[in-house]
């Protein structure tokens, strides 16, 4: 359903509705467009953040205060062509001439790897892979064909999934992938060429292979297609400009530094307890909607959810993120013919991405070194800061010596998801049972309300927080008190209870 369609059923139900108020718990993506589409609805909303910051996991770092200085996404870094509600959003903000085209993994052919020490281009790595790793890959019971595309494949998930994925591939294809592979015609997804493969057209029209995948694996490929599709955008001049739009639209105060520490359900009101200033404060809300991970809520005082909710608080996985941008004097690896995508440096670094926006050159260029999920993830978000830099240095210069270089680096940056305070976790991920699981984190608890990526079925993309976001603004105008008079005589509506303890 598209994003006019439903704001017109939100009107609808508005029409029939009294006018609420409602305290929103976060400040991210999925909390500012309920913020957005309540006010236009004709409700108050105040909004409480815990962090410094507004946008929660989008953040576009820059490397300096001009206009045009570059720029890293630590967060948030693309969109789907075909993520409606994302779009609406970016045109509703006048955003629309900011859209680009994001080359990403896989698009540019010159781009490098390193497998086991041998730095190659991304069109010679299948061939390379099949030479150093022999098995199945030269294995002639299967044809050159069969064996090309199992080593492309392979070249794939090697470069993008994380560890207990690769190795869920790698068993796959040794006990009934391969056979797969033989049976179906694989000659229309080989580039002209015959040195690349189109992966998503693959997946797409033959959803037998995917069946024959062990769960994991098989969500995860699902999330592979989005990942090299050759239709994902950008914002040029960075991804926060959305989130900043967005807050500027809002009459609310943001109030941020409001570190939310208790939430109780009552039968006609969600008491919230948070930090600010060493003080605590103590509101009785009339409705609450909660944006916070559930793996920041689960360390919250919790009272009144019924056992299935906390269960979902308690169970649902995060997945840890990390990324890694180097500012760099000048866009070196364009001397190599590389204008964008990835390359994938090895060890525990994953992904090197280039820009494929164009950056003022004097103002240098942005290398986002590293970008790992999962347990890659994991290690490097122990290490400091910076033994995680010249790890990433170390690592990356053996594709890119140019790194080694004095004065080639200008300024770092990096974010440890897993480590961050405020999210604990790059995103979600539900790759058992995702249907029960995101509508079990979405269920409201009396007037308490959930949003985000955690409850949507779009885990890990902002298509996901605001679906979920607009699916809780509905849930939030229909619903009537079940004893409105209690609730009135309580909590007045004019003049809300704030208790400073």
């Amino acid at each position: 359903m598209d994003a006019n369609t439903i704001k017109e059923q939100l009107q609808l139900i508005n029409s029939q509705s009294e006018k609420k108020h409602i305290t929103i718990l976060g400040a991210g993506i999925a909390g500012l467009v309920a913020a957005y589409e309540l006010e236009r609805l004709g409700h108050t909303v105040e909004i409480l953040e815990g962090s410094p910051r507004i946008g929660g996991r989008v953040w576009t770092h820059r490397f300096g205060n001009e206009p045009d200085a570059p720029y890293a996404e630590l967060g948030a870094m693309r969109i789907p062509g075909d993520h409606e509600l994302t779009l609406h959003y970016v045109q509703e903000m006048g955003l629309s001439d900011k859209l680009c085209k994001f080359m990403t993994v896989f698009e540019e052919s010159n781009a490098k790897m390193n497998i086991d020490g041998k730095v190659i281009r991304m069109k010679d790595a299948p061939r390379t892979l099949q030479q150093t790793e022999g098995g199945l890959l030269t294995d002639t019971r299967y044809s050159e064909q069969t064996r090309n595309f199992a080593a492309w494949l392979k070249t794939i998930i090697n470069t993008i999934a994380p560890g207990n994925l690769r190795s869920d591939f790698e068993r796959d294809l040794q006990s009934h992938l391969m056979d797969e592979l033989e049976r179906l015609d694989l000659n229309p997804y080989f580039s002209e060429d015959g040195e690349t493969i189109d992966l998503h057209s693959f997946l797409t029209q033959n959803k037998s292979f995917r069946a024959k995948c062990s769960q994991g694996l098989d969500i995860f490929l699902g999330d592979i297609m989005t990942e090299t599709s050759h239709d994902l955008l950008q914002l040029k001049g960075g991804m926060d400009q959305l989130i900043q739009r967005l807050a500027t639209s809002i009459k609310a105060d943001i109030k941020c530094n409001a570190e939310v520490v208790a939430l109780r359900v009552e039968k006609d009101h969600t008491q919230i307890t948070w930090k600010q200033n060493g003080q605590l404060h103590t509101s009785n809300c009339d409705y609450v909607l909660c944006t916070i991970p559930f793996s920041i809520l689960r360390k919250m005082e919790l009272s009144g959810f019924d056992e299935q909710k906390l269960d979902s608080i308690h169970n649902t996985v995060y997945c840890p993120g990390t990324k890694v941008a180097f500012h760099t004097k000048e866009a070196f690896w364009q001397q190599e013919g590389i204008k964008g995508g990835a390359s994938f440096s090895g060890e525990g670094v994953r992904q090197t991405y280039y820009p494929s926006v164009k950056f003022n050159p004097e103002r240098g260029s942005v290398m986002l070194a590293s970008y790992t999920i999962g347990d890659d993830a994991d290690r490097m978000g122990k290490m400091s800061e910076l033994e995680r830099f010249d790890y990433v240095q170390n690592t990356v210069s053996k594709l890119h010596p140019e790194l080694n270089v004095p004065g080639t680096i200008v300024d770092k940056a990096s974010i440890a998801w897993g480590e961050y305070k405020w999210s604990a976790g790059g995103c979600t991920i539900h790759w058992d049972d995702s249907e029960s699981n995101y509508l079990a984190a979405q269920r409201p608890q009396n007037t308490l309300f959930f949003a985000g990526e955690h409850c949507s079925r779009f885990p890990a993309w902002l298509q996901g927080s605001i679906e979920s976001s607009l699916e809780a603004v509905r849930d939030i105008v229909k619903h009537e008190q079940v004893t409105k008079s209690t609730a009135v005589n309580t909590i007045s509506r004019t003049n809300r209870q704030l208790v400073t303890v």
